[in-house]
């Protein structure tokens, strides 16, 4: 698999997790790999992308907790 600079970085921002969080919102999820190690952490997840067929392969891609993925699109600033 390629280098994903994304996923190299996970584990900065899972450090500023706060103790004690119980939430998180994962927006561009992607295939939903930082949004499954929030919730390996044990905090519910809301995960946001506007492309569905990435959000597919990150519900398939399952894992232990549940993850609430959504499909949607920024506001537009006509």
């Amino acid at each position: 698999m390629p280098f994903d600079h994304n996923d190299h970085y996970h584990p900065l921002p899972l450090r500023s997790v706060p103790p004690g969080a119980r939430r998180a919102l994962d927006v561009g999820c992607g295939t939903g790999a930082f949004a499954r190690a929030l919730a390996r952490r044990g905090l519910e997840v809301d995960a946001v992308d506007r492309d569905e067929p990435v959000l597919a392969a990150a519900r398939a891609s399952g894992g232990a907790a549940p993850i609430r993925y959504r499909q949607a699109d920024p506001p537009r600033s006509d």
